[in-house]
């Protein structure tokens, strides 16, 4: 029995190093582009990724955890490691020994960072209107009157805009007005407000640092059309069956799709195991070479229904490669289709599916023998592929 080759996502570094080049653009020279690479660099890879970004320039990385900071310092020996979450007082050595950045969302943080023997450079989260981790304005001008940040200020203040999506919504303005009036009370920190969509608020959002997570992988948060960003990912999979069906046949569970006509279906080894949203049914075409072919019937577990009628017999082939993201399909167009956000879809795709990057050619063959094996590294032992 055959081993059913698997999905593959394939993520292209040049992009990435591309679109981070093009976030300094919109900045300015004023302003440090951070990159935001946690979650596995949105399901990408965080040490492929962290790697690429580093030879385009970047010397400052955001992380969720401990464990993420502790890999990425692996790969990336000298740059500055910021770390959203982790226990700063259980873990004050780690970060110690780690050199690793923490953030500080709460008194309890404070405190700790406090009470070290020696001072050690912090991020300090401020509370403007997204309601998660941050110390608020009023609570900071009490420790600030206490003297608790004396001996240790923050090296930077920062906080979170919920609405940057939406250049005309006012929520935006207020939070800068709160954060400015936070960021007085510590003159000498560095400022960071913008995340990706904040990019394109206009400078007077920029301040020192803009975090930059979703832009770098080409998510077009902030809607700019036509969007400037290169695409990143692809997404191939194998064709691994093709039959003829009668007009008026039932396709896949549910009956969702009927055929209208004598119809070519090709089956493809691809499915919601992979990140391939289930709400995508009836919903999606596909690419085989140059030609289009859509989606019929539910995706299931493992497989997914293409209506191959129209394309030419010559360009079936089982084995032969069917592209769900391509040129002018990403991420983007994949997550509006299903109803989520693109963030989600990536990291499930990053996470569910082999990686590959594009400059390792891949033969279908190679990936067939690797199914359900992973590596070590960032999931796919497609990646250690030469």
């Amino acid at each position: 029995m055959s081993i059913i080759p698997s999905a593959v996502f394939q993520v292209d570094l040049a992009a990435i190093e591309f679109n981070y080049r093009h976030a300094h653009t919109i900045a300015g020279k004023a302003t440090e582009i951070a990159a935001v690479v946690k979650s596995d660099a949105y399901g990408l890879g965080l040490t492929s990724v962290a790697k690429a970004l580093s030879h385009a320039g970047c010397n400052l990385f955001f992380v969720a955890n401990l464990d993420e900071a502790l890999s990425l310092r692996s790969a990336v020996l000298n740059a500055r490691i910021v770390v959203f979450s982790g226990d700063v007082v259980k873990s004050r050595d780690v970060y110690r020994e780690a050199n690793l950045v923490a953030v500080v969302n709460s008194r309890e943080d404070l405190v700790g960072i406090a009470d070290a023997t020696a001072p050690a450079p912090y991020f300090l989260n401020v509370e403007t209107g997204f309601s998660r981790f941050g110390l608020n304005i009023d609570g900071l001008q009490d420790l600030k009157a206490s003297g608790v940040f004396q001996n240790n200020p923050p090296s930077c203040i920062f906080s979170h805009l919920a609405c940057s999506d939406n250049a005309h919504d006012l929520t935006n303005k207020q939070q800068r007005d709160r954060f400015i009036a936070a960021a007085k009370m510590f003159p000498e920190a560095s400022r960071s407000l913008s995340a990706s969509a904040g990019l394109w608020l206009g400078r007077a959002y920029h301040f020192d640092i803009a975090r930059i997570g979703s832009a770098l992988y080409g998510l077009n948060n902030a809607r700019i059309y036509p969007n400037p960003l290169r695409s990143v990912a692809r997404l191939r999979a194998p064709l691994v069956d093709i039959r003829n069906v009668p007009h008026r046949q039932a396709v896949g569970y549910g009956a969702t799709f009927r055929t209208r006509r004598d119809t070519c279906l090709g089956i493809v080894g691809i499915g919601y195991k992979h990140g391939l949203p289930w709400a995508c049914a009836n919903k999606l075409n596909v690419k085989i070479g140059q030609y289009i072919a859509p989606v019929v019937g539910r995706i299931s577990m493992e497989y997914t229904t293409v209506d191959l009628t129209d394309v030419p017999e010559f360009a079936r082939e089982r084995g032969g490669a069917v592209d769900f993201l391509y040129d002018d399909f990403g991420i983007d167009e994949l997550a509006a289709a299903a109803g989520v956000s693109s963030q989600e879809v990536a990291i499930r795709l990053g996470a569910s599916c082999p990686r590959d990057y594009p400059e390792r050619a891949i033969e279908w063959g190679a990936v067939a023998s690797m199914v359900g094996r992973r590596g070590s590294d960032t999931g796919s032992v497609i990646e250690k592929v030469a």
